[in-house]
């Protein structure tokens, strides 16, 4: 089996809903992201063998937005493309597939990553196809319903993140006072990585036309309260993944290593402590523990979530106040809302930075996904 390693990884700075990026569709996000992680690996665009993007709402504006946005960057036109969906988990996902076509020999250079625009997802009309009338006729918000949508509500109910957030605050005895601690707790991380350039690194500008002017966004946009569940947001990451011997052939630079995956799923009222069981697959399959992972991206859906899955990491013998530290040091999406398929990959992106940083030598990206989905990713610094 081949190495994988990261030879760029790079992402553009979070808009709010209807923020500072809402001008820029998800295809716009994701193709600056690819000619950044291109231009700082340093290769012809001609080497690469594939390009995977995830995006969570895939509409018919356009469709395979994934090839879309990489003939959008001018990238080669022979280079194959295509978009995947695991809802939240879409953009780590994306990234788990080239992985694996590296890893078993199927390609050599994989660009992968995630993209949404959120403050672009459209409304839906239902029944509008056969019924186009005042009496079936349905608007509906597509956020909210692709939440409700990610599991048969006939089994489960109506699941959404709030409903979950509520059943895993009960089921774990969670008070308001924790979950708004650990909201805060977010915020200022990412105030502190904003101020000290705490993202430098991962964050590339980008360009927004404002009528007949341009302004060029360089930091996220972080909101000014620390809500209890992560707001919608916009976004793109990439990275160039090689096989080991690819990186050598092409002179890549070597951020890290990609040593393992692991992927879970239970029931869907309870999305997010799936979370636990990937990563308890992954570092098993790195050999690791996790009071080795010295670095821990994981997404904030909500802080019900996180506080749930913390709970059940401390019951494999990590300290509480390590995990603290540990977890997130820029703070995460309850700070700068969850752009949902390229979340994963912006987890990446800062797992990749932070372990150079810190000079620490392993790192742990996980997240769950809607319909009781969770994955976790271990890197290991190349340095």
């Amino acid at each position: 089996m081949n190495q994988v390693i990261v030879a760029s990884a790079v992402r553009t700075p979070l808009g709010a809903f209807c923020g500072q990026l809402e001008g820029l569709s998800e295809q716009q996000l994701a193709a600056a992201a690819m000619q950044e992680a291109v231009r700082r690996a340093g290769m012809p665009a001609e080497k690469i063998d594939e390009v995977i993007v995830g995006i969570a709402k895939q509409t018919s504006r356009p469709s395979n937005g994934g090839r879309h946005a990489m003939l959008l960057a001018r990238l080669p036109e022979q280079l194959p493309a295509y978009t995947v969906q695991r809802q939240s988990a879409s953009g780590l996902q994306a990234v788990v597939n080239g992985y694996w076509a590296i890893r078993c020999g199927d390609a050599g250079v994989i660009l992968a990553g995630g993209a949404e625009s959120m403050s672009q997802i459209p409304f839906e009309i239902r029944d509008a196809r056969y019924a186009f009338d005042g009496k079936r006729r349905e608007i509906i918000d597509a956020i909210p319903a692709q939440e409700a949508g990610a599991q048969p509500a006939a089994r489960y109910g109506l699941v959404t993140t709030a409903r979950v957030a509520e059943n895993l605050a009960r089921k774990y005895h969670i008070v308001e006072k924790e979950l708004a601690a650990f909201a805060e707790s977010s915020l200022k991380k990412a105030r502190a990585a904003r101020e000290s350039g705490g993202c430098e690194g991962e964050i590339f500008p980008v360009t927004v036309k404002k009528g007949k002017k341009e302004e060029v966004i360089s930091a996220d946009e972080l909101l000014r309260e620390a809500p209890l569940l992560a707001p919608p947001a916009d976004g793109a990451a990439m990275c160039l993944l090689a096989s080991r011997e690819k990186a050598e052939a092409l002179a890549l630079p070597v951020l890290a290593e990609i040593v393992s995956v692991g992927i879970a799923a239970t029931d869907p009222r309870y999305t997010g402590v799936a979370v636990v069981e990937a990563s308890r697959r992954a570092l098993g399959r790195a050999g690791l523990t996790l009071n080795e992972v010295e670095v821990i991206e994981l997404n904030e859906m909500s802080a019900a979530e996180c506080l749930a899955v913390l709970r059940d990491w401390q019951t494999w013998g990590v300290a509480p106040e390590a995990l603290a530290e540990r977890v997130n040091p820029a703070g995460g999406a309850l700070a700068t809302g969850n752009p949902w398929g390229a979340m994963g990959a912006v987890l990446l992106a800062r797992a990749v930075h932070a372990l150079r940083r810190r000079s620490a030598r392993i790192a742990m990206v996980a997240l769950g996904a809607e319909g009781g989905q969770g994955m976790a990713l271990v890197l290991r610094n190349a340095d």
